[in-house]
């Protein structure tokens, strides 16, 4: 791939959550853990945040959390009212922390979405905006939503994109892939070990 410009981009890590990615998390023990476990999706995201942090790029941590009682759920979506139902990713939980393998330092921003997109209802667009950034580095799961999700979100606002595939996971190995298909369509696909050469 290209050189990242690093002045205009941005990695975005995105619901790296106990919740969805660890083995005991109420969305995670239904076969996504084993996914982000199988894919090395969390070493491959630290890797990518210390090359990240060390060629001074700017850092976003993106989580989906909820009010207690999930009353912030739009009932018309079967993805976001399956989260409810588990009662997960409730604010203030253990289930809603950025897992500790990527946690983030005291200068990076946590943007927290109740959305599939990083950008629907967050200040992450004013923000991006503020500082310049054109183009976003994604990493995150699921493939199939949060990263496509804000990809197709991304390229809609003008920003360019570069998925992290190794950086991601979803609930198998074809939904995985299925969404790197239309995310090549939507700009550079490209492994950890990639993007840090790129810097």
């Amino acid at each position: 791939m290209d050189a990242i410009e690093k002045p205009t981009s941005a990695l975005l890590l995105m619901d790296i959550q106990n919740d969805i990615v660890d083995a005991d998390g109420k969305l995670g023990r239904h076969g996504m853990a084993a996914e982000v476990e199988r894919m090395h999706a969390i070493e491959n995201s630290a890797r990518s945040l210390a090359a990240a942090r060390a060629a001074g790029l700017m850092v976003v941590h993106v989580i989906v959390a909820f009010r207690p009682g999930h009353t912030d759920v739009t009932p018309h979506s079967k993805l976001l009212a399956s989260i409810g139902q588990a009662n997960a990713l409730v604010e203030g939980t253990w289930g809603a922390e950025i897992h500790p393998g990527v946690a983030p330092t005291e200068d990076e921003l946590i943007v927290t979405k109740r959305a599939v997109s990083s950008l629907t209802g967050t200040d992450l667009a004013p923000i991006l905006q503020a500082r310049g950034i054109s183009t976003l580095v994604l990493a995150g799961v699921a493939t199939t939503y949060v990263v496509e999700g804000t990809a197709r979100d991304a390229v809609d606002r003008g920003y360019g994109v570069v998925t992290l595939q190794d950086c991601c996971a979803s609930f198998s190995e074809a939904q995985h892939q299925a969404s790197l298909t239309v995310l090549k369509s939507l700009g550079p696909v490209v492994t950890a070990e990639e993007f840090a050469a790129a810097l």
